[in-house]
């Protein structure tokens, strides 16, 4: 870092395609504000470029596999291919045999972390944040090469997530366990989105140096009016619009809610589900069943600048995390802090972080998401009461705008990279 800079080189990993990580995206803004140099390593993502300049942060865009080999999977996976036609039958079945296709997944992901490695290294950072425990060891690694400081932002309680234990094979959580357990203490500062999780963490590891809760609070926004989700839904004039948005995930209530759906059948209103769906269809199967036809939508995700306009035309917001795990049961997602800035009321869990903001603002009511029928009744009762649901979304809005907003939340992000940054100038 210059002497003379009060800032300094930082360099921000996640193992996404960054157009759908707003978190990410408001911390990388909020430290190229405060005069950081900020680079963005990220997967790639289709029609994007390696390396692009967005809006003064670099970022780039490791590829998973090379030019070459893509070519030759395309052209091998083609159906009108002649290769395909006549590819040797002991060909197509190593292609389909599970150790192989173990081996050769465990050797390109290696290979994409390297990838990952030297596009971080080529930051040269004074800092290197890992975001969740998948980036850890990258960041880890360049931090020690470029004897940089280290920053782990932990967004969830990974080892502890449902998704996580679902789709990572043993081998992968081994690692990712004493991957965390290894280098958690080699981080500088460590960063928690709740203070539930931030206290399970710190019992999980006691010798951690610093940890700094950053809420994942939106922007604060003007207060924005859109027939969006109207129009996209196909829902009739004077329908009461129920929204979720998110990603479409197993232990997140929506069974349960397309079953209080069919409880609500004749209410004058529409259930819209917006976010990608990671149950394999089996989701998206049931909210298409003929019986939920014109109560319930299925719309595909958005970027995460064009969400506030879809969120802006819904009449209230739908949280049902069940409390599956420590993950859950401490969950504050920004969903609701979402919904709060659009200034609608929300129905939510009964868990404690997020019973905590609803009660402490006066912003919705809380229901049990093992229970279709107080789902069901959740809704029933901000529909009959329209005067209470606009105080409620007012009340919202307020405390959005003033408390749970991500310039309170990035005052706590800049004030730790303040303090490394002269941490930094004082080696």
């Amino acid at each position: 870092m210059d002497g003379d800079r009060m800032t300094g080189r930082v360099c921000l990993i996640v193992h996404n395609q960054l157009w759908n990580d707003a978190r990410v995206k408001k911390e990388a803004s909020s430290l190229r504000d405060a005069g950081w140099q900020v680079t963005v390593v990220a997967r790639p993502e289709p029609g994007r470029p390696g390396t692009e300049d967005w809006q003064g942060i670099r970022i780039l865009r490791p590829r998973y596999r090379s030019a070459v080999t893509e070519s030759l999977r395309g052209s091998f996976d083609s159906p009108s291919s002649a290769r395909r036609r006549f590819l040797p039958a002991v060909v197509a079945a190593l292609r389909r045999n599970r150790v192989r296709r173990f081996l050769s997944d465990l050797f390109r992901n290696w290979m994409f972390e390297l990838k990952f490695l030297r596009a971080a290294l080529s930051a040269d950072a004074d800092v290197y944040q890992a975001n969740d425990v998948d980036t850890l060891l990258v960041a880890w690694l360049a931090s020690r090469l470029r004897r940089a400081r280290l920053v782990y932002d932990s967004h969830e309680l990974w080892l502890g997530s449902p998704k996580y234990l679902r789709e990572m094979s043993a081998l992968g959580r081994l690692r990712d366990r004493l991957t965390e357990r290894a280098l958690v203490y080699a981080a500088d500062a460590v960063i928690h989105v709740t203070p539930g999780r931030a206290k399970v963490m710190q019992e999980m590891y006691p010798r951690i140096r610093k940890m700094h809760i950053v809420e994942n609070c939106p922007e604060v926004t003007e207060k924005l009016s859109s027939d969006r989700l109207r129009e996209t839904s196909g829902a009739p004039a004077g329908t009461t619009l129920v929204l979720y948005q998110g990603i479409l995930a197993n232990e997140r209530g929506l069974e349960n809610l397309l079953e209080a759906a069919r409880e609500l059948r004749g209410e004058n209103l529409r259930i819209v589900l917006v976010g990608h769906d990671c149950t394999g269809g089996r989701l998206p199967a049931m909210a298409t069943a003929p019986d939920l036809a014109g109560i319930v939508t299925l719309l595909p995700p958005v970027k995460s600048e064009e969400l506030p306009f879809l969120t802006a035309g819904a009449d209230m917001g739908l949280i049902l995390f069940q409390n599956t795990c420590l993950n859950h049961y401490y969950s504050l997602p920004n969903k609701l802090y979402e919904y709060m800035m659009a200034g609608i009321p929300v129905i939510a869990s009964d868990l404690p972080e997020i019973a905590r903001v609803v009660r402490e603002n006066g912003c919705g009511i809380l229901v049990d998401p093992e229970d279709p029928a107080s789902i069901a009744r959740g809704i029933r009762d901000l529909l009959s009461r329209p005067a209470e649901r606009l105080s409620m979304g007012q009340r919202a809005r307020e405390a959005a705008t003033t408390r749970h907003c991500w310039p309170v939340q990035a005052r706590e992000l800049i004030s730790l990279y303040s303090s490394l940054a002269g941490e930094i100038r004082g080696r």
